[in-house]
């Protein structure tokens, strides 16, 4: 999310699109919209400082961040399913990126054995390259957290070392986790609940592109090509990571700009 709020020449079509990236209500006048986004920004800190007092404001050096989680997941799917969908992760991959020589320290990844359609469609595994057997073998999704929170403990992720998601446009986070975690019947962890970088929306504004790009056309605008499988989690993670590369290397600065509220029970995300 851009950071705009507090500035007198931000248009009315600017707060309503911040708004909107948040989930929240756009309706209104200029000045109430203004305090809406101050109020969810206001809150948004309040939980970051409460969750991980280690966290301090940026310093002055190359990267805002000590360490950079490349995520992508895949997630159960059928041909024609929208918004609407239950998807549930089915591939919980993490590519780990120092923030000073933006180089891969480590990697993470889990299957995941869904519930609520433990059988995959024919159209998932076609797409994502997961046949059934793997699924039925892997952990819930509650296990592959509880890994994952291992990982991040042997590296002081959003403790002693300031950390954050990068990801392909705000779906992994604000879409996958969020209905995952219904599906989990668990709270959304308080390390989702921060802002994140939004890769595709930082690569269209520090190149100056008119339009958002996917990993493989935002690959081939630079002169790269997809190396591994594309829509399998961990190729998409590092493929991801290495347009950030390329990014980091051409002088871009990795701050976050997106974040996500809940909407209220009952106000549906535009």
């Amino acid at each position: 999310m851009e950071d705009a709020s507090g500035n007198t020449t931000t248009t009315v079509e600017s707060l309503r699109k911040q708004l909107e990236d948040l989930g929240l209500e756009t309706r209104g006048h200029k000045p109430e919209l203004k305090k809406r986004l101050r109020k969810a920004k206001k809150k948004l800190s309040k939980e970051a400082v409460e969750s991980d007092p280690d966290i301090q404001p940026d310093q002055s050096r190359s990267q805002p961040f000590d360490y950079y989680l490349f995520f992508d997941v895949e997630a159960t799917c059928d041909e024609g399913g929208g918004f609407e969908y239950p998807n549930e992760i089915i591939e919980f991959p993490i590519v780990l990126v120092d923030g000073n020589t933006f180089e891969i320290v480590d990697e993470f990844r889990s299957y995941v054995k869904p519930t609520i359609n433990p059988t995959l469609s024919e159209y998932c595994m076609k797409l994502t390259g997961i046949d059934q057997a793997t699924v039925d073998a892997s952990p819930p999704f509650t296990q592959v957290l509880d890994t994952f929170q291992e990982f991040m403990a042997k590296h002081d992720l959003f403790r002693k070392n300031k950390t954050c998601f990068a990801t392909d446009g705000p779906f992994d986070i604000r879409d996958f986790i969020t209905k995952q975690c219904d599906h989990s019947g668990i709270e959304r962890p308080v390390y989702f609940k921060l802002p994140w970088v939004n890769v595709r929306k930082l690569y269209r504004e520090f190149y100056g592109h008119k339009s958002g790009m996917n990993i493989h056309k935002m690959l081939e605008t630079l002169g790269m090509t997809f190396d591994g499988r594309e829509h399998s989690g961990l190729d998409d993670a590092r493929n991801l990571y290495r347009i950030a590369h390329r990014m980091w290397q051409d002088g871009c600065v990795f701050k976050t700009n997106m974040t996500w509220i809940r909407p209220k029970r009952g106000r549906r995300r535009k």
